[in-house]
């Protein structure tokens, strides 16, 4: 009976013992980490990002600041998003009938290089012949592209997609002639009621 006892003791001391060890913080290490290395988003952005190289895309690296003057239009898209198809239908049939300036700025962004191929994406939207063909800039980021800060001209170590407020596909976005994200679409199809609104920003500058 004494043995049992001296041994419950020594298990009690030892489970005392243990906690004393332990670390003092209840953060796990990678979360305190983490948050030290979260980078605000800067309020003016810009990326580059390579494209398919054609006439439209202004060389086979494009900067989206550098290669306009004034507000961008940015369609995020994916191969196999049947919305971004209806939005890239609606924004060349009203390219064409002149009730979009053929001086917009229009971008398409593909969105989700970690599992669509660039060939799935150059066989809907990149060649005449495509289904979806745009005759405009189509940019090509992958997981790791992060922004540049207009401001300083400086890369930082924002993702790209956390800088666009994590666009989902179909996503029609204005950015400034600054480089500030100033208004974000809510809908899966092509509206034009949504696309007059946007054009109306682009054409107040933004504001």
């Amino acid at each position: 009976m004494p043995n049992g006892k001296f041994v419950l003791v020594v298990m009690v001391v030892l489970c005392f013992l243990a906690g004393c060890t332990a670390s003092p913080s209840t953060t796990p290490v990678s979360q305190i980490e983490a948050g030290e290395n979260i980078t605000p988003v800067p309020e003016r952005i810009s990326f580059t990002a390579p494209t398919f190289d054609r006439a439209v895309d202004n060389g086979a690296v494009h900067d989206l600041r550098s290669s306009f003057d004034g507000p961008v239009l940015m369609l995020w898209v994916a191969a196999g998003c049947s919305g971004c198809h209806d939005w890239t239908a609606m924004l060349k049939d009203e390219l064409a009938a002149g009730n979009i300036s053929n001086t917009t700025n229009i971008v398409s962004v593909h969105r989700y290089a970690s599992f669509e191929s660039s060939e799935s994406v150059a066989n809907r939207y990149a060649y005449n012949n495509s289904s979806h063909h745009t005759p405009w800039p189509l940019l090509l980021p992958d997981e790791t592209t992060t922004v540049i800060d207009v401001e300083t001209g400086r890369m930082t170590n924002v993702s790209l997609y956390r800088a666009f407020q994590e666009p989902v596909t179909p996503t029609l976005q204005v950015v400034d002639e600054e480089g500030r994200l100033v208004w974000t679409s809510k809908t899966y199809w092509a509206n034009s009621t949504v696309l007059a609104e946007a054009l109306n920003i682009m054409d107040e500058g933004g504001q």
